[in-house]
């Protein structure tokens, strides 16, 4: 069987199913139905005198009927599949998937036509988010976190001539930053993650800093990990991505926002600058912002100044030292009627550790390369900074320089060993 006919033969048998599999709850539940349905077909296709396919494909068969109700219909093998990341899908025809040591590859087409395509992410949308999201000519740029299965979804039409979608697959959800000193992942040294461990048990502000696909989100849910289980935490997210609400085993108080699309008409959007205000009235002890786009940086500056020490969230820059730089462009961005000095003088009372994660592009490895500590201007406009960790000849965080006086007795007061700090590369 082709792969056309494959997907032709799934679509038919799905729409004599779907309302059935729908009512039968999960998808185990479904599994015997969705069996007996093919094999309703395959006796269908024998009456008709055609070639009765073998009963592996009829087992493949049933499996692809029962991922168009559960999951992403022909992508769903690559979302379970532990060892891919992305998924980029230009029209129809054409598949790329990376892998985790960062192999690009082929994939099987997905769909016979640019408007089937379509229609399946306008039903991923509508269906999988918290919120139905749509896609459609008047909104052609789709953004969603698809239910609990950690992938973020983006897509666009209209304003490209195919529709074209990329998948992240989130793998490290549950991740501790010892875990991330395994030398699988190479994250960070022993030595580093002791120290940021401390600096999160010692509220202090940190803003985690890399390029696109740096493993910044992966960090910060490393980070979350140190905090006391019962700690309460509201994160805010444009599209769920942290899912620390699904992890009750290491935090039992959270309270997840995510931003809202307006409708159609225009009305009822939510966006993260809405969210914060309501965040800080449901009395969290930290704030994690998923990630800081524009308007965010004000309130974001003002919890970390105002109450809610030990907050964190990521924000993109090349290096640590381009943070201030990149929060002066957001600043802008959001229309924030503030000096430079003025932000700067919130960045610098803040006193948030930055820490700038990098991708190997030999090895695909993420890892630590700096970590700065940001305090008040001092001479000039721009806050003071503390080169803790640089990196070192292979790129990697090293000891450089000893802590702050009152940045070291609070670690100390953690649980730090300043002899951590001791080494020099």
């Amino acid at each position: 069987m082709s792969g056309d006919d494959f997907r032709a033969a799934v679509r038919e048998i799905f729409r004599d199913t779907a309302g059935r599999l729908g009512q039968a709850g999960t998808r185990e539940q479904a599994r015997a139905l969705a069996g007996e349905h093919v094999t309703v077909w395959a006796e269908q296709q024998a009456r008709a005198g055609r070639e009765l396919p073998s009963p592996r494909t009829l087992d493949a068969l049933a499996r692809a009927v029962l991922d168009e109700q559960f999951g992403l219909g022909p992508l769903q093998p690559y979302i379970d599949d532990p060892d891919v990341e992305n998924i980029d899908i230009n029209g129809p025809r054409q598949v790329l998937v990376t892998l985790r040591d960062g192999r690009r590859m082929a994939g099987r087409p997905v769909a016979g036509s640019d408007s089937e395509l379509m229609e399946m992410v306008r039903t991923w949308g509508i269906r999988e988010g918290q919120t139905p999201r749509e896609f459609s000519a008047a909104r052609p740029v789709l953004h969603a976190a698809l239910n609990d299965a950690g992938v973020r979804l983006a897509a666009v039409m209209s304003v490209t001539p195919q529709v074209h979608v990329s998948i992240r697959c989130h793998r490290l959800v549950d991740i501790t930053l010892d875990e991330l000193c395994d030398p699988a992942y190479g994250t960070a040294s022993p030595e580093l993650a002791h120290f940021l461990a401390c600096a999160v048990r010692a509220r202090k502000n940190v803003i985690v800093t890399g390029g696109v696909d740096a493993g910044k989100t992966t960090l910060l849910r490393a980070l979350t990990a140190a905090l006391d289980p019962g700690e309460r935490i509201a994160t805010l997210e444009t599209e769920y991505e942290l899912y620390l609400h699904l992890l009750p085993a290491r935090h039992r108080d959270v309270v997840p926002f995510e931003a809202r699309q307006p409708n159609s008409e225009g009305a009822g959007q939510v966006t993260l600058h809405d969210l914060i205000p309501a965040a800080l009235r449901l009395n969290p002890r930290r704030i994690i912002l998923g990630e800081v786009r524009d308007t965010e940086i004000r309130p974001m500056l003002e919890a970390m100044n105002s109450g809610q020490e030990g907050s964190m969230c990521t924000l993109h820059a090349n290096s640590a030292d381009e943070v201030f730089g990149r929060i002066l462009m957001l600043a802008q961005r959001g229309q924030l009627a503030m000096p430079p000095a003025v932000i700067h003088l919130e960045v610098g009372m803040a006193r948030p550790f930055v820490v700038h994660i990098r991708k190997d592009p030999a090895t695909h490895q993420r890892y630590v390369s700096e970590v700065i500590e940001v305090l008040p201007p001092g001479d000039g406009d721009r806050p003071d900074r503390n080169r803790v960790f640089s990196p070192g000849p292979d790129g990697r965080a090293v000891p450089d320089h000893s802590l702050s006086p009152a940045a070291l007795d609070a670690l100390i007061a953690a649980g730090f060993s300043p002899a951590v700090l001791g080494a020099r590369p």
